[in-house]
């Protein structure tokens, strides 16, 4: 039987309004050109396109600044950005995968045709991005909460199994202790290391946003430990902190081998789906748990709104987690109010 599904009021025309004229523009003139080589579906398949391709827009609008859709920032991060569309369909808009997968081709649609009139040299995650399998199913993109018992058993892991390197157990600690994207964490350097504040400063992140990548203690270890064994390390000279060997030579390791690395990390709790998304969403809700301060957990993730933490970064909570909270903050104002009395 087939759960039922959610339906949410989200894309209002205050949010349209707010979209990226130019992109408007832009798919404006691809829809123009598609109804007129063929009229007989421009109610059906295109007019669900088009307001698919709204969805997306807005999406940009909220998460990407309005990032252009022609743009090298787009280009350069196209699948980072559709794997968040995905992701955002599900958690927020509670989408299932028939939906997303329709969405996902009003995109990919509009690229092709770009393509085709040389708007953009190439499709720009085509054949990058793995579309949703089995349709009917409940599951999309999985995007996990880690507990404190789950992130204490990968970080003691990490320090034991011989399957993960130092590399590993530092992208681990990066990740879980700043709750940067996976795009800031492949741009870090030597010479944006501050170990004296734990911190790398001046990361370009996505659209060129500067942000900090900070750290805590433990993981400013596990560096010191790393920044001795690469002056071990012949002919290194790379400024990445994380690196890879090919033909030889030392480059910087690339995103998606941080993400694969990040994936098999997340075999250690028995996740075959594990995403660096999943780090960042963990560290944030953590954040807002123990603070229960929105607005602290939406400034660390770097966003520029609380909507878009509270949606898509804190996990929904249960009616028992909040009957379990309510009695502690009870028993605390009781103790408060025993020691008054003394």
């Amino acid at each position: 039987m087939s759960k039922k599904m959610k339906r949410v009021k989200y894309f209002t025309n205050e949010k349209k309004a707010m979209i990226n004229p130019e992109n408007k523009k832009k798919y404006n003139k691809y829809y123009n050109s598609r109804v007129a080589s063929n009229r007989d579906v421009k109610s059906t398949t295109y007019k669900v396109y088009k307001n698919y391709m709204d969805h997306f827009l807005v999406y940009l609008m909220e998460e990407w600044d309005n990032v252009d859709l022609y743009s090298e920032e787009f280009l350069d991060s196209a699948v980072e950005i559709m794997e968040g569309f995905m992701i955002f369909c599900q958690d927020v808009l509670y989408n299932n995968k028939k939906v997303i997968n329709t969405k996902i081709s009003a995109v990919s649609s509009f690229y092709i045709w770009s393509v085709k009139r040389d708007l953009v040299d190439k499709h720009p995650f085509d054949n990058k991005l793995e579309r949703m399998k089995g349709a009917q199913d409940e599951q999309i993109i999985d995007s996990h909460y880690l507990n404190e018992e789950e992130t204490d058993v990968i970080t003691k892991e990490l320090e034991t199994d011989k399957r993960y390197d130092i590399q590993d157990r530092l992208i681990w600690g990066i990740m879980l202790d700043s709750a940067n994207r996976v795009g800031a964490i492949s741009k870090l350097t030597l010479s944006s290391l501050n170990l004296d504040l734990m911190v790398f400063e001046g990361i370009r992140e996505k659209l060129g946003k500067i942000v900090e990548v900070a750290f805590e203690e433990d993981t400013a270890e596990i560096l010191r430990e790393w920044l001795e064994l690469r002056k071990d390390m012949d002919n290194l000279e790379v400024d990445a902190v994380f690196i890879t060997k090919y033909n030889g030579e030392y480059r910087p390791m690339s995103k998606g081998t941080i993400q694969e690395r990040v994936k098999k990390i997340g075999h250690i709790i028995g996740l075959t789906t594990f995403r660096s998304h999943s780090i960042r969403k963990t560290k944030i809700n953590q954040i807002y748990v123990d603070t229960g301060d929105l607005a602290s957990a939406s400034e660390y993730a770097n966003h520029s709104g609380l909507d878009v933490t509270k949606q898509s970064y804190t996990k929904p909570q249960t009616k028992a987690e909040l009957r379990e909270k309510i009695a502690e903050m009870k028993r605390k104002k009781q103790e408060s109010k025993n020691k008054t009395s003394e």
